[in-house]
């Protein structure tokens, strides 16, 4: 996958917008090059065979969180940045607390239950385990909406305003986010932290 120049397509503090999705089972890899954008203001931008071969994942093969953190926390060595970190959580408590502080969370969702809560995603066909970030927090008319980064919204789909993120009900990401767990309450996650200005 290829981004736009961070100084081109960001929708605020670094985060890119990703490009038309390519391959398969790149997902977490691509989640992860997001939040590492993120947290590193463009000054980092990981291709999918950078990442891929960071995280220890080399090929079209599925991913976890503790294959994300290996890639976020090979990154030791920013210049003039500290250290980055990836902290694993399985609250959706948690995840809520972080998403509020402007953290960028990588979140597994179901995405079957995705396609079943929401009249509009990136594959409507697609049931399987998928991973998204999620970075910013807003309340319209007593609804709370997180800011999604889902690397199926691509240009497949017309009904899609375009790439990049898009606000969407908490509530209904949260019963992806469980329905993926196979428990209330509990979630795959991993919040990024480090990266700031030494």
């Amino acid at each position: 996958m290829t981004y736009l120049p961070a100084h081109q397509a960001q929708l605020g503090a670094g985060i890119p917008v990703p490009g038309r999705t390519r391959g398969s089972r790149d997902c977490g890899p691509r989640t992860v090059s997001m939040g590492i954008d993120k947290l590193t203001e463009g000054q980092v931008v990981p291709t999918m065979v950078q990442m891929r071969k960071r995280m220890g994942t080399p090929g079209p093969v599925r991913t976890n969180v503790y294959d994300a953190r290996d890639g976020v926390e090979s990154y030791t060595r920013v210049k003039g940045r500290s250290p980055l970190r990836y902290v694993i959580r399985d609250r959706i408590e948690d995840v809520q607390a972080a998403v509020k502080r402007g953290r960028f969370v990588q979140l597994c969702i179901d995405y079957g239950e995705w396609n079943r809560l929401m009249p509009r995603t990136g594959d409507p066909n697609f049931t399987g385990g998928h991973s998204v970030g999620v970075c910013g927090q807003r309340t319209r008319n007593g609804k709370v909406k997180w800011l999604l980064f889902d690397p199926l919204d691509d240009a497949r789909r017309p009904e899609i305003s375009g790439p990049g993120p898009r606000w969407v009900p908490r509530d209904k990401l949260i019963a992806a986010a469980e329905a993926f767990a196979q428990a209330p309450g509990r979630c795959y996650a991993g919040v990024f932290f480090g990266g700031r200005r030494v």
